[in-house]
C-alpha cells in the first residue's frame, strides 16, 4: 500500500470498527483493492474513501451506533445512517487535509462518504466500486458471522437473503462485485454445512 494510504489508515485506525464489526475497514479495503484490479477505477479516490467511509460512527454513543440493527423503521434507520455519513465526512476532511492530500480529489472522496449508505443509484464508477467493497464485507466470513449474531436467521437463511441481494437493482455497481459476492457465498455454504 502506498505511503499516503498508510498515513490515512493510521490516522483513521482509532475510529474504525466501532459497531462490533471487527475487521470491517480492513475487509472493505481488501475488497476495494481486488475490485480495482478488474474495474480500473481511480485508486487515489477509492482507497481513501474505503478507509474513511465509516469513521463517522465512532463519536456516537454505542446505543446510537447499534440502533440500526434493532427493529426500527426504515425512516429511522436512514436518519441514523445519514448522521454517521455527515460526521464521517467532516472527520474524513480533517484527516485528508492533515496528510496534505490532493485537494482536487478530496471533494470526490467526501461526496462518496457523504451518502455511501443512503444514496439511491450510483454517481460514478469510483463511488460504485467503493460501495461494492463496503457491501462485500457482509459476504466475507467475518461480516457474515457478525450479521448472524445481529439477526434472527440461520446461516442458510442469511445466505439465501444475501444471494437475493446480489442481483437486486442498485445493490451492486459492478459485475465484478457480483462475482466476488457469489464466490464468498459459496465459501460460506461450505463453512456452514
Amino acid at each position: 500500500m502506498k505511503q499516503i494510504y498508510e498515513k490515512i489508515w493510521n490516522l483513521a485506525l482509532p475510529y474504525q470498527d466501532k459497531r462490533d464489526d471487527d475487521e470491517h475497514a480492513e475487509t472493505v479495503l481488501h475488497f476495494a483493492l481486488e475490485l480495482l484490479k478488474h474495474e480500473k477505477g481511480d485508486e487515489s479516490v477509492i482507497i481513501p474513501a474505503a478507509i474513511l467511509h465509516d469513521i463517522g460512527w465512532s463519536p456516537l454513543p454505542k446505543k446510537e451506533r447499534m440502533f440500526i440493527f434493532g427493529k426500527v423503521s426504515h425512516r429511522d434507520k436512514i436518519k441514523m445512517q445519514k448522521k454517521h455519513e455527515e460526521i464521517g465526512t467532516k472527520m474524513a476532511r480533517e484527516i485528508l487535509e492533515k496528510v496534505n492530500y490532493d485537494s482536487k480529489l478530496i471533494n470526490e472522496i467526501l461526496e462518496i462518504i457523504s451518502q455511501h449508505d443512503t444514496r439511491q443509484g450510483f454517481i460514478s464508477k469510483n463511488e460504485g466500486i467503493m460501495r461494492d467493497a463496503d457491501k462485500l464485507w457482509r459476504f466475507s466470513k467475518t461480516g457474515f458471522c457478525t450479521d448472524l449474531k445481529r439477526r434472527d436467521y440461520s446461516p442458510s437463511e442469511w445466505r439465501e437473503f444475501l444471494a437475493k441481494q446480489i442481483d437486486s437493482p442498485n445493490y451492486f455497481y459492478s459485475e465484478t462485485g457480483k462475482k466476488i459476492a457469489r464466490r464468498e457465498l459459496e465459501k460460506r455454504k461450505e463453512e456452514f454445512k
